[in-house]
């Protein structure tokens, strides 16, 4: 019995000696890791520093972790912070592109709390623990968005009548690069509008382009939302009604990552040059999105609607028949009657 007693007092002693000792080792660190992922820069971009993808891709639990951006200012990199169990650390994406695709480096500087501590006496160093956690989160991310974006499909429908519709629009311009993020915060603004003032929305949001992409590779559209009844709103509101005609369209679905419309667009062009129809200049070439954000968070099932407008064929009208006299010959003689 002693001697059980004194092996619990040697086990408490040394198990105080740990704890003691871990408590006193460094607590900062910084640590980096890189990786190739075969996707484009902007791809890249777009999803990590979309705070709600981090769930998609973190290393760590949904309860342990939250993620704030600080720094969206360029394209090449992302400042953000990390809350990890109440510890703050500073983390830093940045981007290289290669022939192949995207140099990804994360770099995550902070404190290693009690349990890390733990974690990095036992398995050699906070480079082992926190550096296989990075690791982890770019193989995510790898795996993730090779998988997700690269799974699509384009079907072209052909020929539609795209019906009468009533809705209300918000007119902007962005970067093309910026569409997805833009247009997101816009529909965001739309359905709480509709939501103040009680209006019946009688589908699903889509996108009305007025210019596809400009000479300085930016969009010009509005976002809509089609209602019941034509609205009329305060002149100078952001918000506004309006209202097309039925029209014929050719209509393609793009399944898969909105990163893929330019494809479904060339496609549709593809179809009316192989068809000979022409494009409608003065038509409204209208996307719908019928399954996306924030209903299904993998790329790989949306689907989005394209309908291009084309000009109606008129047929000319069939030449009227002339009016045919028979000829009739004669057997005049012209001999006088004898």
């Amino acid at each position: 019995m002693r001697i059980l007693k004194y092996l619990f007092l040697l086990f408490l002693l040394l198990s105080t000696a740990f704890v003691v000792f871990v408590a006193t080792q460094p607590g900062d660190y910084k640590i980096m890791r890189s990786k190739e992922i075969n996707i484009s820069k902007d791809i890249l971009y777009h999803f990590i520093s979309d705070t709600n993808s981090l769930n998609d891709w973190s290393p760590w639990e949904k309860d342990e972790i939250s993620l704030v951006n600080k720094n969206l200012t360029s394209t090449d990199s992302i400042a953000q912070t990390i809350i990890l169990n109440e510890e703050k650390s500073s983390s830093l994406f940045h981007f290289k592109k290669t022939k192949k695709g995207t140099i990804v480096t994360w770099e995550v500087n902070g404190k290693l709390d009690l349990k890390l501590k733990i974690l990095s006496v036992l398995k050699g160093g906070a480079t082992n623990v926190v550096g296989s956690e990075l690791e982890k989160g770019l193989d995510n991310i790898d795996h993730y968005l090779v998988n997700e974006i690269s799974n699509y499909t384009i079907k072209i429908n052909g020929l539609v009548t795209k019906n009468t519709t009533n809705y209300i629009q918000q007119e902007a311009t962005c970067a093309v690069a910026d569409f997805q993020k833009k247009s997101k915060a816009m529909l965001q603004n739309m359905v709480a509008f509709v939501t103040k003032n009680d209006i019946k929305i009688t589908g699903l949001p889509f996108v009305i382009y007025k210019t596809k992409k400009t000479s300085d590779n930016k969009t010009v559209f509005a976002m809509c939302v089609p209602v019941e009844e034509e609205i009329l709103t305060t002149e100078g509101s952001e918000i506004s009604g309006g209202h097309f005609d039925s029209f014929l369209a050719v209509k393609a679905t793009l399944n898969g990552d909105y990163s893929h419309n330019e494809k479904a667009w060339k496609e549709v062009r593809n179809y009316l040059n192989k068809k000979r129809l022409s494009e409608d200049d003065l038509g409204k070439p209208i996307e719908i999105y019928k399954v996306s954000l924030p209903k299904e968070r993998k790329p790989s099932k949306w689907v989005t609607e394209i309908y291009i407008p084309v000009k109606q064929k008129i047929s000319a009208p069939k030449p009227e028949s002339a009016e045919v006299v028979p000829l009739i010959e004669s057997n005049l003689n012209t001999n006088p009657v004898q």
